[in-house]
C-alpha cells in the first residue's frame, strides 16, 4: 500500500531564501536565473502520524520525514536543489522552479547530518537501508523505512513555477511481508493421524537484512540471516513466531492476525541452492513440528520477494510428515497465496482448491 504526501508549493521572495536553506544558495538551474519557490507539505488524512489505510499502526506509522528536491534534465541532472527534514509537523522547504524530481523518504535510520551531506540522487539512492533498523521504541517491528519520488517537468506541463504548486508523492515499505493465516492437520495415514502433533514455530529461512533506497541491490551470501533456518538473535522479532499449539487431526490453528506477520527485505533470488559454504538463495517459510516426539520441518519457498508486498498463505493443510532438515523443500500437491484486503500489494497463486497442501 502506498501513502500519500501532498506538496503545495508556492512563489516566495529570493532574499528570504539564504537563510531558509542551506542548498539553495549553491545550487544552479539548469538554464536561466533560478527563481525561488517556497514548497509546504502536508501528511494525508487526519491522524498526522498514521496511514489513513487498515494494518498495524506500527506498519502505518510516519516518523521522520526527509524531503529532497533534485534537478531534471540538462547539465544538473541528479544534482540537489533542496533538502529539509522533519520530525513533525509544519513542513516546509524551499527550492527553485523548473524540472525537479522530488523524493520523499520516510523513517530514515540515517541522522539528518548524514542526508544533509546528499547531493546527488545518485547518493540518495545508494543508501543502504537494514532489517534490524526498522523498529518502534520498543523494539518491535514497525515504523518502517518508506521512500517515493515524482517528476515535475516542462514536457508534461507541471514543472515548479511561479504560482501554486499541488504535488502529491506516494512512498512505499522497503520490507517485504508474510504471513502465514491457518495451519489445518489432515494427515491421510490412519496410524499417523492418531500420533501426538504439535506446531512448535514458524519462521523465515535464508532471508536478506538490507536493501538500497533505489530497491534494486542484489544481495551476497553475507547479507542473509537465518541461514538454514538457524536462529538470529538480531532479527528474530521480525521472522519468527512461535506457536506452541497441539494439534489433532482434523483440526486448525487459526493464525490470522496481525502478530504473525513476518518481515524481510526484498530478495530477488529465485533460485534455491543446498552449496555449503553458505551461497545466496531464495527465502522460505518454514513450519516447524513435533511428530511422535521427532523434529520435521514443512517448508515453503517464497520465490523473488519484493519491496512493500505481502505474500499471504491462507491455509497450509498438512497431510503427511515433513522434512528432517529445514532446507529440504517439502513437496505439495496444491498451494494458494490467498488475496487479502489489506495495506500492502498482495502476491496470489491460484489453484482450484484454494488451499496450500503439504
Amino acid at each position: 500500500m502506498k501513502k500519500s504526501f501532498y506538496l503545495a508549493a508556492c512563489m516566495a521572495a529570493a532574499t528570504a531564501l539564504v537563510s531558509c536553506n542551506k542548498n539553495l544558495e549553491a545550487a544552479m538551474a539548469p538554464t536561466g536565473t533560478p527563481v525561488s519557490a517556497e514548497i509546504s507539505l502536508s501528511l494525508a488524512g487526519t491522524a498526522p502520524t498514521k496511514a489513513t489505510v487498515d494494518g498495524t499502526a506500527a506498519e502505518n506509522t510516519i516518523g521522520s520525514v526527509d524531503v529532497f528536491v533534485f534537478f531534471k534534465g540538462g547539465e544538473s541532472d541528479g544534482l540537489l536543489d533542496s533538502y529539509a527534514h522533519f520530525d513533525s509537523a509544519p513542513y516546509t522547504l524551499t527550492a527553485t522552479t523548473g524540472d525537479r524530481t522530488i523524493y520523499a523518504l520516510v523513517n530514515s535510520e540515517h541522522s539528518e547530518a548524514v542526508l544533509g551531506a546528499v547531493s546527488t540522487k545518485t547518493e540518495l539512492l545508494a543508501k543502504v537501508t537494514g532489517l534490524s533498523t526498522q523498529k518502534t521504541s520498543a523494539s518491535k517491528p514497525g515504523n518502517f523505512t518508506m521512500i517515493g519520488s515524482v517528476s515535475r517537468s516542462e514536457a508534461t506541463a507541471n514543472a515548479l513555477k511561479a504560482g501554486e504548486n499541488s504535488i502529491t508523492v506516494k512512498v512505499d515499505r522497503i520490507v517485504s511481508r508474510v504471513r502465514l493465516l491457518k495451519i489445518s492437520r489432515d494427515f491421510e495415514s490412519a496410524a499417523l493421524a492418531g500420533q501426538d502433533f504439535r506446531i512448535e514455530e514458524i519462521f523465515l529461512s535464508n532471508a536478506v537484512d538490507k536493501d538500497k533506497y533505489s530497491l534494486d541491490y542484489i544481495p551476497v551470501a553475507d547479507d542473509f540471516v537465518n541461514k538454514r533456518g538457524a536462529a538470529d538473535v538480531s532479527v528474530d522479532l521480525w521472522m519468527r513466531r512461535n506457536i506452541g499449539q497441539n494439534l489433532a487431526n482434523g483440526q486448525s490453528a487459526d493464525l490470522g492476525d496481525a502478530a504473525f506477520s513476518m518481515y524481510a527485505m526484498p530478495n530477488p533470488v529465485d533460485t534455491d541452492s543446498e552449496d555449503k559454504p553458505f551461497t545466496v538463495r531464495n527465502t522460505k517459510l518454514v513450519v516447524k513440528a513435533v511428530l511422535n516426539a521427532r523434529d520435521i520441518y514443512y517448508v515453503v519457498p517464497l520465490g523473488d520477494l519484493k519491496s512493500n508486498t505481502t505474500y499471504d498463505i491462507g491455509e497450509l493443510v498438512i497431510t503427511r510428515p515433513g522434512s528432517s532438515d529445514p532446507e529440504k523443500k517439502t513437496e505439495i500437491a496444491s498451494c494458494t497465496f490467498t488475496v487479502e484486503a489489506n495495506p500492502w500489494t498482495v502476491v496470489p497463486l491460484e489453484t482450484e482448491t484454494g488451499k496450500y497442501v503439504i
